[in-house]
């Protein structure tokens, strides 16, 4: 009887850390473009289709200065694999003029950024001096930090099945002791 608990604990031990993810919660993303860099935080939902639901930062490029404040995926109405992060443009109601895309990996406990794809920056403002040569159409990452900022641990499934199964692992041990 012991053996099959063991492996019960066993089982569930490795279950719980297939699944692990990174916590749900606010990240600081520092992220440095050829052209531009943004400084601010977004709101990771791993249950989430979209996975960042906010975002809050501000975006300097070489053509402007930008309060990036929206997740464009949230308008779309099938996720992808990209995130879009842009700015709200009241002259343009439901329209955006700068941004940047990211291909967001959850690495378990913390998350980071797919280098093999573009995470490419973009500013189509009223300053087509950088976008005609195609400056500002695409510019590349070149460096990004991506860092808990007040994430909230959520508790996994495997992890909570474990406790429970050791929890019924030492009833049957207590009611033998008990009748003796």
């Amino acid at each position: 009887m012991k053996t099959l608990y063991a492996m019960c604990l066993l089982m569930l031990g490795l279950c719980s850390q297939a699944a692990t993810a990174a916590p749900v919660g606010w990240y600081q993303l520092d992220a440095t473009w050829r052209d531009g860099q943004f400084s601010g935080r977004f709101y990771y939902d791993s249950a989430s289709p979209y996975r960042i639901t906010e975002v809050d930062g501000t975006l300097v490029d070489i053509a402007q200065t930008t309060a990036i404040d929206r997740v464009w995926n949230l308008d779309n109405a099938q996720p992808e694999a990209w995130i879009y992060l842009s700015n709200t443009n009241p002259a343009d109601p439901g329209g955006h003029d700068a941004g940047f895309y990211l291909y967001l990996l959850d690495l378990g406990t913390t998350l980071g950024l797919d280098t093999s794809v573009g995470n490419g920056l973009y500013d189509w403002s009223s300053d087509f001096a950088f976008y005609n040569p195609g400056q500002l159409d695409d510019s590349p990452l070149l460096s990004y930090r991506i860092a808990e900022a007040g994430a909230a641990a959520v508790p996994l499934p495997g992890t909570a099945l474990l406790f429970l199964a050791g929890g019924l692992a030492m009833l049957p041990r207590r009611r033998r002791q008990a009748g003796r």
